[in-house]
């Protein structure tokens, strides 16, 4: 394949891509979407205009109940072990608890 034609694919698919990108069905996210997104203020904002500025309340519990991080998985073997370390090797009451910690640890 001739490099010309190489460059004529790739600006045709860069071409198609971005025309699908401006083809969406809908500009405007809905409160929920932009709660999850991690934009309060986008989020509030939106809310207000379509439910009204006497839901404001509404609009903030809807939209900072969704946490803005999410959660990072625990160590938990990192953390026993951690726990283990601490502990004295005749110290079967604090090895008990590291190893309590362990099955709970979620």
């Amino acid at each position: 394949m001739s490099m010309r034609f190489l460059k004529i694919i790739s600006l045709a698919g860069f071409m198609a891509l971005a025309a699908a990108g401006f083809m969406r069905t809908s500009d405007a996210a809905s409160p929920l979407e932009l709660a999850q997104s991690g934009n309060i203020m986008q989020c509030m904002e939106q809310c207000i205009r379509s439910e009204g500025k006497a839901e404001k309340d509404t609009c903030k519990s809807r939209c900072a109940s969704v946490s803005t991080r999410p959660a990072q998985p625990r160590d938990c073997m990192g953390i026993f072990k951690s726990c283990n370390r601490n502990c004295a090797n005749t110290d079967r009451a604090c090895k008990k608890a590291c190893k309590d910690a362990l099955m709970t640890c979620s």
